[in-house]
């Protein structure tokens, strides 16, 4: 067996944590959101100086990971574990991430996308070409998300995002069932025919409250977003039933093996890919390919990333299939004189379009400037 090429062969990483103000307020069921949030920033360099960008934009209520333990885990346990490894052998490589350690998906994103980055540039590709190929050749739309809040509040950001070409609104639910009801009709009646509404409640409703607002929306949503608790696979397959409104699940599914679960019970009809839940682009497309063995369609979601984190869900979400359902990138969150990172993914009103500089296309800013 020969020695992998001292160019190709990771020499070094670094890994730190940079805080980000957010770009607008989104409240949730969870509560309210955080004015400015930490994103765990990695690199990985291979003996010739190319440098692969990783991001973990944690969340503590989905994965139970924070910055500062995502940082731990990385710099104690799973960066080392790849010293002097090949850096073309993706696969391999994660594999001895899952051995040092369980779980820590987000963290394990961060490396995977890293990877993926640093193999794109090594071999003068876009990392989509690295997931499969190039699927939406035009690229695709994305949404844009409207936290909790008043009446015309919610309304007044809506006509914002209408105003500059966005065709998709993903509006937060899940405290008030009534107060829900009411704001995303006010909603429809306030935005253009053409404007899809999404709604999302962060596992917010019980059934008999899941049932009784979809039931009254059915007529106005594309969708509900995990209407209920992750775990009750059996209760989103009753509302399923009862209301005729299409589910996706978030929160129920970080791995492959929990959207098999979901597809047994026959508990939904569409599944969000976060990487941070799934570990990545791997375990993302790992889920976008079951997905569609069981003839259901995935929306990518980076709600906060920076344009790192952003880039990642981009290139995945241009290797998965045509579907009618907007994904949810943060890519158009972002506010140049608030970040910390810089990219080259091209944009056409509510649009992304294919990258066409190897790897994610998105880096550190520092990694920009001369020296």
């Amino acid at each position: 067996m020969s020695n992998p090429s001292p160019a190709h062969t990771i020499a070094s990483w670094s890994c730190r944590i940079i805080h980000v103000p957010t770009h607008s307020r989104l409240d949730t069921s969870y509560g309210v959101a955080e004015a400015v949030r930490p994103h765990v920033m990695v690199t990985l360099t291979t003996g010739d100086g190319v440098t692969g960008y990783g991001e973990a934009s944690p969340l503590p209520m989905f994965t139970g990971e924070t910055a500062e333990s995502i940082q731990l885990q990385l710099q104690q346990l799973l960066l080392p574990a790849l010293e002097k490894c090949h850096s073309l052998d993706i696969d391999d490589n994660l594999a001895r991430l899952d051995e040092r350690l369980p779980g820590n998906h987000a963290a394990k994103a961060a490396v995977d996308i890293a990877l993926h980055d640093l193999a794109g540039k090594l071999l003068g590709q876009p990392v989509y070409r690295l997931l499969g190929g190039l699927r939406r050749h035009a690229g695709f739309p994305v949404t844009r998300a409207i936290g909790i809040g008043a009446i015309q509040d919610v309304i007044d950001q809506a006509l914002k995002w209408t105003a500059m070409g966005f065709k998709t609104l993903k509006i937060k639910v899940g405290l008030k069932p009534q107060e829900d009801i009411a704001r995303v009709r006010a909603l429809r009646d306030a935005v253009p025919a053409d404007v899809s509404i999404r709604i999302d409640a962060n596992q917010g409703y019980d059934v008999p409250d899941a049932i009784r607002v979809l039931s009254a929306l059915a007529d106005i949503v594309q969708y509900c977003e995990q209407p209920i608790a992750a775990w009750n696979l059996r209760g989103l397959r009753q509302i399923r039933a009862a209301t005729g409104v299409r589910i996706l699940v978030d929160e129920s599914v970080h791995t492959p093996r929990d959207l098999l679960a979901v597809i047994e019970a026959q508990a939904a009809d569409l599944v969000a890919i976060k990487l941070i839940k799934c570990g990545g682009l791997r375990g993302g497309r790992l889920i976008g390919d079951l997905a569609g063995l069981a003839g259901m369609h995935c929306v990518v979601v980076s709600p906060f990333e920076t344009h790192v984190g952003a880039a990642a869900g981009v290139h995945l979400a241009l290797s998965l299939p045509e579907s009618p359902f907007a994904h949810e990138l943060s890519i158009f969150n972002v506010e140049a004189r608030n970040q910390q990172t810089v990219a080259q993914i091209p944009t056409a009103r509510d649009v992304v379009l294919p990258p066409l500089v190897p790897g994610l296309g998105a880096q550190l800013e520092e990694a920009t400037s001369p020296a």
